[in-house]
């Protein structure tokens, strides 16, 4: 996305409600080939890796930080849908990564 159109978006009273994700969602899966969303998908997943690293290095930038998790997000989101899974069970994987995690601690 463009950088000034983020950054005017990010300045706006933009709220979608979580219907209106789902719908949004659902008719870019009708449009657009399912392999391709995977595809975009983990391009999209390397570009998060990138600013993460930069991140790390020093010479991070924010809102690109900001942007490219958004669009990682989004993917989720489109591979839920694609793969077939559902909120619970994604949320149940998650509980149990994070008891793990809470065990390392």
């Amino acid at each position: 996305m463009n950088r000034s159109a983020f950054i005017k978006g990010l300045n706006s009273n933009i709220r979608l409600s979580e219907k209106e994700r789902r719908r949004i969602i659902r008719r870019s899966l009708e449009k657009y080939p399912w392999k391709l969303k995977c595809t975009v998908a983990m391009e999209e997943f390397a570009e998060l890796q990138q600013q993460v690293s930069k991140q790390i290095r020093g010479y991070g930038d924010q809102l690109g930080l900001l942007e490219e998790m958004a669009d990682a997000y989004i993917c989720l989101r489109f591979l839920e849908s694609i793969f077939n899974v559902t909120e619970g069970e994604l949320q149940k994987a998650i509980d149990v990564k994070l008891q793990r995690e809470r065990g390392n601690l």
